[in-house]
């Protein structure tokens, strides 16, 4: 899987895009997402959380997995 191309411009789009998707704010998507990349088919992404993430931040995604992982669509 690839990485989501962001350079320092790039990011509080990429956070706002992200969040809308998921139902978080920019700032939550920035404290809290590990990684977010390709899913392999070239139409969405995969959202990592960190392990740290707060519970009340994590029950804000709906369809978040276990593994604290979430397919979402296209975000651009």
């Amino acid at each position: 899987m690839e990485s989501y191309p962001m350079d320092d411009n790039d990011s509080g789009k990429r956070n706002r895009q992200v969040g809308n998707a998921l139902g978080l704010a920019a700032d939550e998507v920035e404290l809290w997402v590990k990684a977010i990349e390709e899913d392999g088919s070239g139409m969405g992404y995969v959202v990592r959380f960190l392990k740290r993430t707060p519970a009340e931040v994590l029950a804000k995604v709906a369809g978040l997995g276990a593994d604290r992982t979430i397919n979402i669509g296209p975000i651009d």
